[in-house]
């Protein structure tokens, strides 16, 4: 048996609270390291350590790190917080050698051997990397386990392993171990939430479209699901682990939307009583009313669209592979079904001009959206977008940290039509355009008066920079 600590980087203030979406900014336990654990549990010491709650994160880390003498340390690193990961763990190395490093996450996937040529990760994981660890705990050799880069004890090394494949059947995934964390620690905002805590659950991995502003190396584009037996008894597990509300993370939800129905039905007939959405964008090709009646039906109230711009050449330039009439009609059908609408929009996609950005902000105004975000096209790094502009020169900054869709101060690349001025010009006037609307205004206080949320919406509206 081993002793463990996975941490979660304390990245959500540099993210979020400091940029123009503060106010909607996200609170979750994380499911990364809940699905991680629950891979360890039966035959390893365990400890989660989330730094976004500490008030000190390296002494909370360091004390946890001294009093529990852990032989293994983990965490997943995404593009905008990989920085923040490497100097912890740099510091870990340097007052605990002895403690084997291992890194993972979207990132590490996208650049492995950045992140293997530093000192500070002993082991990077690359792919889907679900039993990585257990996997090395007890491996004869790590050249035995597939999908790492590692560094020889002996020789120091650098030493890459087969391609990892897949997982074939997420149904023998175990439940995420939530009761790993403090639940009750976790709130997010009236915006994107009913009632707290809320946690995340994945129904599938995998998207079979290829945008190419979206990075697929982690799950590929193989679409593979749970079954809605399973994923209904996921859900009710996480009620009975406390939470209140649940939200559909997926990269396609509706990919297949007779298991989606499927799902609705279960909860349905189980008589499960919670509030659940599908916040991360969902196809407006792969919905119809029926799925928005059963998904209302057993307790959505709000659902995402991945709608992304408001140019159908824009569109079919980012391979999005839907249509304007097709995301005009998936909105106005969730409405018909009683659903709160939220709309995800991106600027400075390739080929964007004034006109087309013009066009997207004109769009989302005409939609019947509840809420609207709009962010910047940021090229991270495993997409196609990235590869394009490197390949061309464009890229202005690699410093990570700075990688945030709400970031508009730094140039990180150089859009094709326009300047970065005009970019960061029309990112402003995208969010004062659509929520300063006299109609939108008198509509929300109306939706908020009937909701109870007069004064959340109040309070949203003050904190929000315009």
């Amino acid at each position: 048996m081993a002793k463990i600590i996975l941490f979660n980087p304390p990245s959500r203030d540099k993210v979020y609270l400091s940029t123009n979406v503060r106010a909607a900014a996200p609170s979750y336990p994380n499911l990364t390291l809940a699905t991680l654990a629950g891979h360890l549990i039966k035959k390893h010491d365990l400890r989660i350590i989330d730094l976004e709650l500490a008030v000190d994160y390296e002494s909370t880390l360091f004390d946890q790190v001294s009093s529990f003498n852990p032989e293994v340390i983990g965490a997943s690193a995404s593009t905008p917080d990989y920085l923040i990961v490497r100097d912890i763990m740099r510091k870990i190395k340097r007052k605990y050698p002895h403690i084997r490093t291992v890194v993972g996450g979207v990132h590490t996937t996208a650049l492995p051997q950045e992140a293997a040529g530093e000192a500070c990760f002993d082991t990077v994981v690359i792919g889907e990397g679900d039993t990585v660890i257990p996997e090395m705990l007890e491996a004869p050799s790590l050249k035995d386990v597939h999908g790492i880069i590692y560094k020889d004890r002996f020789s120091g090394k650098t030493i890459a392993t087969p391609k990892r494949k897949l997982l074939p059947d997420l149904d023998a995934l175990p439940f995420p171990a939530w009761h790993y964390f403090q639940l009750n620690k976790y709130k997010n905002s009236r915006l994107s939430s009913r009632r707290n805590p809320v946690g995340l659950i994945e129904t599938s991995r995998g998207c079979a479209f290829e945008c190419s502003f979206c990075n697929k190396l982690t799950f590929g584009s193989n679409y593979r699901a749970k079954t809605p037996r399973r994923v209904v008894d996921e859900m009710e597990y996480m009620l009975k682990c406390g939470f209140k509300e649940i939200h559909i993370i997926d990269d396609s939800f509706t990919q297949d939307v007779r298991r989606a129905k499927e799902i609705c039905q279960e909860i349905i007939r189980r008589k499960l009583k919670f509030v659940w959405s599908s916040l991360s964008g969902v196809r407006a090709d792969k919905v119809d009313l029926d799925f928005f009646k059963l998904a209302k039906k057993s307790g959505c109230w709000q659902v995402a669209f991945g709608i992304e711009s408001g140019d159908q050449d824009i569109l079919d330039r980012v391979n999005k592979k839907i249509t304007i009439s097709q995301i005009e009609s998936a909105v106005k059908l969730a409405k018909r079904a009683g659903i709160n609408t939220f709309g995800f929009f991106i600027l400075g996609l390739p080929g964007d001009t004034e006109e087309t950005m013009r066009r997207t902000i004109k769009f989302a105004q005409q939609l019947p959206l509840d809420i609207a975000k709009f962010d910047i096209c940021i090229p991270y790094p495993g997409t196609a977008y990235y590869n394009e502009l490197k390949k061309e020169d464009r890229i202005k900054s690699y410093d990570w940290s700075k990688y945030i869709c709400h970031q508009i101060d730094q140039p990180l690349f150089a859009p094709s039509n326009i300047t970065w001025d005009i970019l960061k010009r029309y990112y402003k006037k995208a969010f004062r355009e659509f929520y300063l609307r006299p109609g939108y205004i008198l509509r929300r206080f109306k939706r908020s008066l009937i909701a109870g949320d007069l004064i959340y919406d109040t309070y949203y509206f003050m904190k929000s920079k315009w």
